[in-house]
Formats: C-alpha cells, sequence, structure tokens
C-alpha cells in the first residue's frame, strides 16, 4: 500500500494531525521518515487504527448512472411532499403566533393603565444623595 504524509492522513482518516503525531511519538502508529525528514505513513497501518473518513454525501456528475431512467421524477415527488410538510408547519406557527397574540391582548386588558389610582406608586422626587435628610 501506499505511503501517505501527515496531511494526507489527516484528511482521509478522522484524525487531526496533533493527535497522529502524538501516536507517532508514544509509538501507537508506526511510520517513517524520510529523507527530508517528514513523516510516511502506511495506509494500511493507519487503518488498523483510525477509522476512515465517511465520504461526502454528494455525487459527481460523472458518478451519475446513465442507464436507469430519468431519476427526476423521484426528486419532484420528494419536493412536493417537503413542501406540503413545510405549508403544514408553518400553518401551525401561525395558529400558534395568533393564540399566543390573543392571550398577551387579554394579559393587557388585565392590567392597570399606568396612570390609574390602582397603579403602583413610585417615588415622584429622586432620592437626596445627603444620607440625612429630614424632608422624606
Amino acid at each position: 500500500m501506499p505511503k501517505l504524509s501527515l496531511r494526507e492522513a489527516t484528511r482521509r482518516f478522522a484524525v487531526s494531525r496533533a493527535t497522529l503525531n502524538k501516536n507517532l511519538a508514544k509509538g501507537k502508529v508506526s511510520g517513517s521518515r524520510d529523507d527530508a525528514g517528514h513523516w510516511r505513513i502506511d495506509t494500511a497501518e493507519l487503518m488498523r487504527v483510525y477509522s476512515p473518513r465517511e465520504a461526502v454525501g454528494w455525487t459527481k456528475p460523472d458518478q451519475v448512472s446513465r442507464t436507469e431512467p430519468d431519476q427526476k421524477a423521484d426528486v419532484g415527488h420528494d419536493i412536493s411532499t417537503r413542501l406540503a410538510v413545510a405549508e403544514s408547519a408553518l400553518e401551525a406557527e401561525r395558529e400558534k403566533n395568533a393564540m399566543l397574540q390573543r392571550h398577551l391582548d387579554d394579559v393587557r386588558r388585565m392590567l392597570p393603565p399606568p396612570e390609574s389610582p390602582g397603579y403602583p406608586a413610585f417615588r415622584k422626587r429622586p432620592r437626596s444623595w445627603w444620607p440625612w435628610d429630614t424632608n422624606k
């Protein structure tokens, strides 16, 4: 199997460069240094210790099968299903918002207006900085 550099190993396997350096120093992963002093690690050794990184969920256009029938019909059905679910979720959120607005209006009606006699009285005059003020 080919030998990988540290950068290639961190890209292909789910491991950070610092972790890989630490394990090389401890001897958990065996590798050799080339003439320039860079680590070269066998792919089989990396597979023994680490799991390969999962492939990304997208495909290149060249990887689409040309022998199968057109796949866009399923995509359209999937999009229309997702749209219907999103519209029903939006309608539920609108109903919830309307209910909360009605509740807020009810609470506002229960509160006395700010200038009414039942409203809590606050100190009209600012407090004096002098602690022995006799005009309290």
